[in-house]
């Protein structure tokens, strides 16, 4: 990672910070319409795709409960398995926004970029010395939101575990 000031630029985004809070910020251009990558985002049936396994009362203070379905080389849940928190911005198909007890506020914006979309992502909380690990947990999952939109979703007890260590790896240096 390269820094500049308080904000440490990566080749997908950047992380700014300050005192105990971190923002993390990618943005990527996807060659589908906003209207497909929003229901990949908000709609359960697809957040399990590429994210979580999904509970969402789709309005401005509706509930969300995240499962992480992930584990490790021995079956065991790896992080944070469950988030728990509210919609606090909804305006669809362009805005969605959780505030979770353990990941933060985590926030999608779509735009239309021709016959595609822009997406921008954050996430924002005290991550403390997990920054590294949070990093590459959601530059992953952005690459599995990818992937799902190409019709290869995630296979959750089998997940490409190796892609996370190589970002792992990439933004501890």
């Amino acid at each position: 990672m390269r820094s500049t000031g308080g904000t440490t630029m990566t080749d997908y985004g950047s992380v700014s910070t300050t005192d105990d809070t971190c923002t993390l910020q990618f943005e990527r251009r996807l060659p589908h319409p906003v209207e497909r990558v929003w229901r990949a985002i908000s709609e359960p049936k697809h957040l399990i795709e590429w994210l979580a396994e999904a509970e969402i009362e789709p309005r401005p203070g509706g509930r969300v409960i995240l499962r992480w379905l992930g584990t490790d080389e021995h079956g065991r849940q790896t992080g944070h398995p469950l988030a728990h928190g509210v919609i606090s911005d909804y305006k669809p198909p362009h805005v969605l926004q959780f505030d979770t007890d353990v990941h933060g506020v985590l926030r999608w914006e779509l735009e239309g970029d021709g016959s595609g979309c822009l997406l921008l992502f954050s996430a924002t909380g005290d991550y403390g010395d997990q920054l590294t690990r949070v990093l590459a947990g959601w530059h992953a999952h952005l690459d599995f939101l990818a992937d799902s939109l190409e019709g290869r979703v995630v296979d959750w007890p089998h997940w490409p575990r190796t892609r996370w260590e190589a970002l792992h790896g990439y933004y501890s240096r």
